[in-house]
């Protein structure tokens, strides 16, 4: 057993990167058995619990970390809250919900746990390079560009819109995959390459992604590219400017103007502008102005009715007892009645509250908010400026999607890249 912990102790970091880049297969294997097999537990979901439980054993016989006992402390009482939730839910339901629930905590609980199972790894050492997030990036877009080019794709929308999500089931999920990871590729693409052909891969790259950004059909990503295509231009046309280099800039502004009229142009072709017609058409929205004046127009364009989720969930949390509202009233409402709702709400920190109660959603937000602070830290000693722009970026984009389309912080395929992304700040992620 002492030379397996030293082989794992020796390569640990290797195994961690092994099974992020493992990420978007194992999202393809399970929206495969999705649509083709009948599973209780889905492939990604296996693979990915088989990981925390190595992580967990890791954590217990070979980290050597000063903050083990605090972490020891913390998952402790987060397991005892999980067994008190899971008990209440039964004893207010009934015992054959129990898989569905455990299943719901578990997915929802998957973040807070993996966050402190990769804090002694990450916290001192790169897990990823730049060229990995790029590499990764592309697998991701590969996976969604060969099922369109041989028409072996799914659907990003069952009904009513359209969009192509190549081998994947989520579109949301792998949206906020996407978006989490795009800031730091154009940090990357961005570096001063040391051979000139490297522009031409990072250009075809670039526009590989831009080209899946539009197929998705999503907002969301649409949204994210537009926010990280400003900021890093921005970035650069104040950075020329500042250096003088009036002739550098007017090309930078000459590119920026050339790709928006391309963008125009080419925009009504794509599913996302497809989408954005659709839906104003069965809205029967005839000025746009009416999207901000009318309460439920507004809800059903911009939050696809999660506010309407929102009211009624927050209505059956208001009626539980005390003890619900402490642990949470589970992820089966008004169960064994007429009125039993099974619909997430799809905004992550109301899911979390609701779903969880006070406790749980404390129990939460203790090792996120812990680690944005560390990150922030280690973030004002870096004196590189597109470094922070890439972390902030990505933090800030997860911030904003956990709240508007949810999927992110409480689905195990996202959340792990927001995990390695926050620990994943002390050596700098280029090169």
């Amino acid at each position: 057993m002492t030379k397996i912990n030293q082989w794992i102790e020796k390569y640990i970091l290797q195994i961690v990167t092994v099974f992020l880049f493992c990420q978007p297969l194992l999202d393809v294997l399970t929206s495969f058995s999705l649509h083709y097999m009948t599973l209780p537990v889905t492939i990604g979901t296996i693979f990915r619990l088989l990981f925390l439980g190595f992580l967990l054993y890791y954590f217990v016989f070979i980290n050597k970390d000063s903050t083990k006992k605090k972490s020891f402390w913390y998952l402790s009482i987060l397991f005892l809250y999980l067994a008190s939730f899971l008990i209440i839910v039964i004893l207010k339901k009934d015992a054959s919900v129990f898989l569905y629930e455990t299943q719901g905590a578990l997915r929802t609980f998957y973040f807070p746990i993996l966050l402190i199972l990769l804090m002694p790894i990450l916290k001192q050492k790169t897990v990823l390079t730049g060229k990995q997030y790029v590499a990764i990036m592309m697998i991701y877009v590969l996976f969604i560009l060969l099922p369109i080019l041989t028409n072996t794709g799914f659907d990003s929308y069952t009904q009513g819109k359209v969009g192509n999500i190549g081998w994947f089931h989520s579109t949301n999920e792998i949206s906020a995959i996407l978006s989490i990871l795009l800031p730091f590729c154009m940090n990357q693409f961005t570096t001063s390459p040391s051979q000139k052909r490297i522009w031409i891969y990072r250009l075809i790259c670039f526009l590989l992604i831009l080209i899946v950004f539009f197929s998705l059909g999503t907002k969301m990503a649409i949204v994210s590219l537009g926010v990280v295509l400003c900021t890093y231009g921005i970035y650069f046309m104040i950075q020329l400017y500042q250096k003088g280099k009036k002739k550098a800039l007017g090309a930078v502004i000459a590119t920026i103007l050339i790709g928006m009229s391309l963008i125009f142009v080419l925009l009504p072709k794509t599913s996302f502008y497809q989408n954005i017609k659709i839906h104003l058409e069965f809205l029967e929205v005839e000025n746009p102005i009416q999207i901000i004046t009318d309460p439920e127009i507004l809800d059903h364009f911009i939050f696809s009715s999660r506010l309407s989720f929102l009211e009624t969930t927050s209505k059956n949390y208001n009626k539980a007892s005390n003890i619900e509202k402490l642990l949470g009233i589970g992820y089966i409402e008004n169960y064994a009645t007429d009125e039993m709702n099974m619909k997430m709400i799809e905004m992550d920190p109301f899911d979390l509250f609701y779903r969880h109660g006070v406790i749980g959603f404390l129990l939460f937000l203790l090792p996120f908010l812990y680690a944005i602070g560390q990150a922030i830290k280690r973030e004002k000693q870096d004196k590189e400026i597109r470094h922070k722009i890439a972390f902030y970026l990505s933090l800030v984009l997860t911030i904003f999607m956990s709240i508007f389309t949810g999927h992110v912080l409480v689905a195990p395929a996202v959340s792990i890249f927001v995990a390695v992304v926050l620990w994943n700040v002390n050596e700098r992620v280029v090169a």
